[in-house]
């Protein structure tokens, strides 16, 4: 029962603002917290012998679990107004029923953390602290009429409600900065990712080749780019185009070391970067990549979706820049776009050039690329069959 209580209360209310998820959970710990010394609160006013407190606190139980699941409801700003406004209001009864040297005037500080750290308007801010400035005066203005019976000392009370108050302070805080550090992260790596297939982004992934370049990393470079792409989309659906991405996504992942790295550069062009491999393993890992989608193509409404690809591969000793290294890889990339298809080319811009191709590929890309749209796609074959090495 607790372990389904504790999911139920984890699970996001649905499309919660990005911006909102931080405050959410920081604030749902917030109203479990205050739900639980309204709890604490009834045995000890009837240890007091205060009924009319005992019965208030039972009331703002059934407030607090209002607040709790109004929060839940994505209902966040009447959630806050009604818990706060709850504790407001009992810190002021018991103020007023045990006077100001009892230590429930400590409690206005909890309210006021409440307020400033919530996202609220700064005039809104302003208002409710004015508000709650007044109320810590009013009652600290009638409990001086009230002081406490006698049954338990007043020393006890206030050193028991200024520890309360005290766990209370850092066991908010404490929770804030968890879940912002939580939150930095998960905001770090969105940034660097690919939303849809999970590799890195365009930006991450040239800056990680940037970054090995100028540390004289020596490396391998594979331009990939899906095949008759546009057929996809256009005869089974962009939901299918975006299964077959998040395929290659998963593949790479499996496939490649840890220290690689696969970034997702374009619509259906990704870029691996393959740290201190020379041209024969970059050819066997563009090999397998190749294979295994082949062979694993991604399913999509019960059905299978083939998919291939082409890849040009480069290594960092070819060129003298890091943009000559990545023109390189792409330009054996169209070659084997125009060697049909589903391979890896690792060479051949000699051969390539004699025949007359060189210049119309490097002259117009984006006219190579349509033409990848009506050409059919060659069969399949073995690695050997499907590699081109200069």
């Amino acid at each position: 029962m607790l372990s389904v209580a504790r999911a139920w209360l984890r699970q996001e209310p649905r499309l919660l603002a990005v911006e909102h998820r931080r405050f959410y959970h920081a604030y749902l710990w917030v109203y479990l917290m205050v739900l639980g010394l309204y709890v604490a609160w009834l045995p000890v006013f009837m240890v007091l012998k205060a009924p009319r407190l005992a019965f208030a606190s039972g009331i703002m139980v059934l407030v607090g679990l209002l607040g709790v699941l109004l929060h839940r409801q994505h209902h966040m700003l009447m959630a806050l107004v009604l818990v706060l406004g709850s504790l407001t209001l009992m810190t002021w009864l018991a103020s007023y029923c045990f006077g100001n040297a009892a230590g429930y005037e400590y409690y206005f500080f909890i309210v006021m953390a409440g307020i400033h750290l919530a996202p609220l308007s700064g005039k809104v801010r302003v208002i409710s602290t004015l508000s709650l400035f007044v109320a810590a005066v009013l009652s600290l203005m009638v409990a001086s009429q009230h002081v406490s019976d006698g049954f338990i000392p007043v020393w006890i009370m206030q050193s028991f409600n200024l520890f309360a108050v005290f766990m209370l302070m850092v066991t908010f805080l404490w929770r804030m900065l968890a879940l912002t550090e939580h939150f930095e992260r998960q905001y770090r790596q969105d940034a660097s990712r690919d939303e849809l297939t999970g590799l890195f982004n365009r930006r991450q992934t040239l800056r990680q080749a940037e970054k090995w370049w100028q540390d004289a990393v020596p490396c391998s470079v594979l331009m990939m780019d899906v095949d008759h792409f546009k057929q996809i989309n256009d005869l089974r659906g962009h939901a299918a185009g975006d299964e077959a991405l998040r395929q290659i996504g998963r593949l790479l992942n499996a496939t490649l070391r840890q220290g690689d790295r696969a970034g997702r550069i374009g619509g259906e062009e990704f870029l691996v970067l393959l740290p201190r491999s020379g041209r024969g393993e970059a050819i066997s890992v563009a090999g397998r990549i190749r294979s295994l989608l082949a062979s694993s193509p991604p399913q999509f409404a019960g059905s299978t979706v083939p998919v291939t690809v082409s890849i040009g591969v480069a290594v960092s000793h070819e060129c003298e820049s890091l943009d000559d290294l990545l023109q390189l890889a792409d330009r054996r990339l169209y070659h084997a776009k125009h060697q049909g298809r589903d391979r890896v080319v690792a060479g051949g811009e000699r051969q390539q050039e004699r025949e007359g191709e060189s210049c119309s590929l490097l002259a117009a890309p984006e006219t190579a690329r349509q033409g990848d749209q009506g050409e059919p796609p060659a069969e399949h074959g073995h690695f050997a069959d499907r590699t081109l090495v200069g």
